[in-house]
């Protein structure tokens, strides 16, 4: 997704328009847009940002009579702009969802884009899914959920409305659900994981479900979370392992020994297991 402005400017992977044209209405812009960037108008789509964190906040619809103008108001004085497979006039009809897919490891992620009839429901993005993906496995069940600041918001049921699904302000994100899961014995958990730099206020990367097996030794469950991670051993010597609350002012409890068993600890509500390394990604950035 790209960004258009209204002002005069040179930046990369910026397209800037001049002050003249944004008070024409914005099918007349999206003409003008379109032709610069040897599209079809009809398949460009327009987002309006968040007036103080530039966020994308509300896809503009194809049929708008307004000017670029007047959608500005009460926004950041830029638009989104992105290239779709399908017109515009099917978004009347049908939504569009960005979704990640997770491969074995955490590392392996493949962005899907899914159309459906607005009377959808989350098990028709499920199928979407398989198909794109030829998923041929017999009795897999995928689970999709949506990440905001690096946290879980909501992990969607099969019948949930797809209008239920909060994309624009999210990271939708599916994957298969781990066998382990499915056949989740009596006394094993499942535990959100959370990855974080020294601080909880410092989260990166996305976040997971793990499950605590009854008994196990925590060498054990450190080698699960290591190829879930899809780390190296040297990458995964500089994880440390603690026991987190949700939220962000508490301190972490860092288990250092490998005879612990954490399906003995007494977990209370909104407790997860936070990972405690460099964000290598973030550090590339700067």
């Amino acid at each position: 997704m790209e960004e258009i402005y209204e002002k005069i400017a040179s930046k990369q992977n910026e397209l800037i328009l001049y002050l003249e044209i944004t008070n024409r209405p914005i099918d007349k812009v999206a003409k003008h847009v379109a032709a610069y960037l040897n599209i079809d108008p009809l398949k460009l789509l327009f987002t309006t940002a968040h007036p103080t964190s530039g966020t994308p906040e509300c896809v503009i619809k194809g049929k708008n009579t307004r000017t670029l103008s007047e959608i500005l108001e009460n926004t950041a004085n830029f638009l989104y702009y992105e290239t779709l497979d399908i017109s515009i006039m099917d978004l009347e009809t049908k939504m569009i969802f960005k979704v990640f897919w997770l491969g074995k490891t955490v590392k392996e992620k493949e962005m899907l884009e899914v159309y459906l009839p607005r009377e959808s429901i989350v098990n028709d993005v499920y199928e979407e899914i398989s198909k794109k993906l030829n998923l041929t496995i017999p009795n897999s069940r995928i689970r999709l959920y949506d990440v905001m600041s690096c946290k879980i918001l909501n992990e969607y049921e099969y019948n949930d409305p797809i209008d239920k699904i909060q994309e624009h302000f999210t990271t939708l994100y599916a994957e298969e659900i781990p066998k382990e899961e499915i056949e989740l014995g009596a006394n094993d958990r499942i535990v959100q994981v959370h990855h974080f730099t020294k601080e909880l206020l410092r989260l990166h990367g996305i976040p997971f479900k793990f499950v605590i097996k009854a008994g196990e030794l925590f060498t054990a469950t450190k080698l699960r979370l290591q190829t879930r991670l899809g780390m190296n051993e040297k990458d995964f010597s500089k994880v440390k392992i603690a026991i987190i609350q949700a939220v962000s002012y508490t301190k972490p409890h860092y288990i250092d020994d490998d005879g612990f068993i954490l399906s003995d600890y007494k977990w209370i509500s909104g407790e997860r297991l936070g990972l405690d390394y460099v964000d290598t990604q973030d550090v590339s950035k700067e």
